[in-house]
C-alpha cells in the first residue's frame, strides 16, 4: 500500500511520534494509522482476532513481501541488479555503555516499581471510594480526583520505556554521525531525542500529581523526579538540536501533543 500523493495524509509523520494514537490529534493525517485500522476491520469482518499473534505474523510477513516488491520494482526502473551490488559491513553502533543509556535504564527499572505500587494503591483507593460513596454520597466528588490519578498513572507507564528506546535509538544516529557525515542520522538523532524529552516532560508533570497526591509514594517519586531531571540535562546536553527540530505536522502549527 503505498501513501497518498495528496494532501490527506503527512508524509512520514509516524515516524516522530510517540504511537500514543489513542491520544493523537493527528490520526487522520497518519498513514500508517489509517492502514492499521483497515487491518483491525479486515480481520473483524472475517471473524478474526487481529490480535492473536498468528495473525499478527501473517499480516508482518505481507508487508514484508509488499515492501520487497516494491524495491524490486524501484530497482527494475532505475536499471538497478539487486544481485550485483557490492557488499557493505555493517558497522555496529551500540551505545549501551553510555551514561545517559544507564539513567534511562535505571529510570525504565525504577518507574516499573513504582507503577505497581501506585497501580495497587490505584484500586484500594478505589474501592474504599466506592464504600464512602454508599455512606456519603458527597464523596462522588473524589471520583474525578481517582481518575486524574489514574490518567497519570497511564501517562508514567506509557513513557517509561519509550524514553529508554528513543534515547537508544538518538544516541546511536549521533555515533553514525561521529564516524562518518551522515545529515539524515543527525536528523534522526535530533528526532529521536525530541519524543524522548516530550515523554520526560509528561512523565515528570505526572509524577509531580502523583507526589502530591500520595503521602506513601511521595519518596519513590521524589526519586524518579529527581532521575528523570538528570537525564533532561543529559539529552540537552548530548542533543542541543532538538529545541529546534521541527517534526512535520506536530510542531508546524500549535498542537498539544
Amino acid at each position: 500500500m503505498k501513501e497518498d500523493k495528496k494532501d490527506k495524509y503527512i508524509s512520514g509523520i509516524y515516524n516522530y511520534c510517540d504511537r500514543w494514537c489513542e491520544r493523537c490529534p493527528l490520526t487522520d493525517k497518519c498513514f500508517l494509522y489509517s492502514k492499521e485500522q483497515k487491518r483491525l476491520a479486515r480481520h473483524k469482518a472475517k471473524g478474526e482476532d487481529p490480535y492473536d499473534w498468528n495473525i499478527v505474523m501473517q499480516d508482518v510477513k505481507e508487508d514484508f513481501e509488499e515492501t520487497l516488491k516494491l524495491i524490486h520494482k524501484k530497482a527494475k526502473e532505475q536499471g538497478i541488479d539487486l544481485t550485483k551490488l557490492p557488499k557493505v559491513e555493517q558497522k555496529e553502533y551500540d551505545p549501551k555503555n553510555h551514561p545517559l543509556m544507564k539513567s534511562a535504564n535505571t529510570y525504565m527499572k525504577m518507574a516499573k516499581k513504582l507503577l505497581k505500587k501506585l497501580g495497587e494503591v490505584i484500586d484500594i483507593e478505589g474501592i474504599d471510594l466506592t464504600k464512602r460513596i454508599e455512606i456519603i454520597p458527597s464523596a462522588v466528588s473524589d471520583v474525578g480526583k481517582l481518575r486524574k490519578i489514574a490518567v497519570n498513572y497511564e501517562v508514567i507507564s506509557w513513557y517509561h520505556t519509550l524514553i529508554l528506546v528513543k534515547i537508544h535509538r538518538a544516541l546511536q544516529s549521533k555515533m553514525e554521525t561521529e564516524i562518518e557525515a551522515d545529515e539524515f542520522a543527525q536528523k534522526d538523532a535530533d528526532a529521536s531525542a525530541k519524543i524522548a524529552y516530550i515523554g520526560i516532560m509528561k512523565s515528570i508533570k505526572a509524577l509531580k500529581v502523583v507526589y502530591d497526591w500520595s503521602d506513601e509514594l511521595e519518596d519513590d517519586a521524589l526519586t524518579l523526579l529527581v532521575e528523570l531531571d538528570k537525564i533532561r540535562e543529559g539529552v540537552n546536553k548530548e542533543f542541543p538540536g532538538h529545541h529546534t527540530f521541527k517534526r512535520p505536522g506536530f510542531d508546524d502549527k500549535q498542537i498539544k501533543v
